[in-house]
């Protein structure tokens, strides 16, 4: 409900660079996620940040505009373009392909105040190492670490969904803390993909679809402001 008036503020204010983030359920996020929106909720959040960007780019009015910590923005946005401006579907596709979808643990990093190295900042829970006693770039490329391995060649590893989502190669699995801090596992599939069965390729009684209800992802209650479906036990790799 706040969204139009912050862009409004930007705009009178001359801000040259909003950023909107998803909720990252980590640190004190991690206790928020049952205020998390519903799948349907989220779109038309998206889908308003994308129309108020294209109003500004019309007025030729210079902004960025950033949606954050959500990587199914990039297939939903490719959707939306394929509709608006078909025209443009191979460019869009080529940019999103280049930015690869989540990129933690891979070009993404994070060291905290006491030089824990961090496969992105809301992963300090999970210490890679110090770099105080070894050097970043020796730590970073240290694959005997099992979740840097499995982050650094997550797409064989993922499940759920995400393993066979055919939108794989511009999201990249989405946000991993999510799906581990949800779930337990780093490589289960992100429960806040708001994207439909239909839209990411699964079709009903497919093997697809199968892998897929192994790992059920959230059903939100939008009136009770609350999952309807409960964690499951923690599992920290497979």
């Amino acid at each position: 409900d706040e969204l139009p008036g912050i862009f409004d503020l930007t705009e009178q204010e001359k801000i040259p660079r909003l950023c909107v983030y998803h909720l990252a359920y980590a640190g004190r996020g991690d206790k928020m996620r049952r205020f998390d929106l519903e799948p349907r909720r989220t779109r038309a959040v998206v889908d308003y940040i994308f129309q108020r960007s294209q109003d500004l780019h019309a007025r030729g009015i210079d902004k960025d505009i950033l949606t954050v910590d959500n990587h199914a923005d990039n297939p939903y946005l490719y959707m939306r373009v394929q509709k608006e401006q078909p025209q443009r579907t191979e460019e869009v596709y080529q940019m999103l392909r280049w930015n690869g979808g989540n990129q933690s643990g891979i070009a993404v990093s994070s060291i905290d105040p006491l030089g824990h190295l961090h496969v992105d900042q809301f992963s300090w829970h999970y210490s890679l190492g110090d770099v105080r006693q070894r050097p970043f770039a020796e730590i970073w490329s240290d694959t005997s670490d099992p979740v840097m391995r499995l982050l650094k060649d997550r797409k064989p590893h993922l499940k759920g969904r995400c393993r066979v989502c055919k939108w794989l190669d511009v999201c990249n699995g989405n946000l991993r803390v999510r799906a581990e801090r949800y779930f337990g596992d780093f490589l289960a599939p992100d429960p806040a993909c708001y994207l439909t069965d239909e839209e990411i390729g699964i079709a009903p009684g497919t093997p697809a679809a199968e892998e897929s209800a192994r790992w059920p992802v959230p059903v939100h209650d939008e009136s009770a402001g609350s999952s309807q479906l409960s964690p499951a036990p923690r599992r920290r790799l497979r």
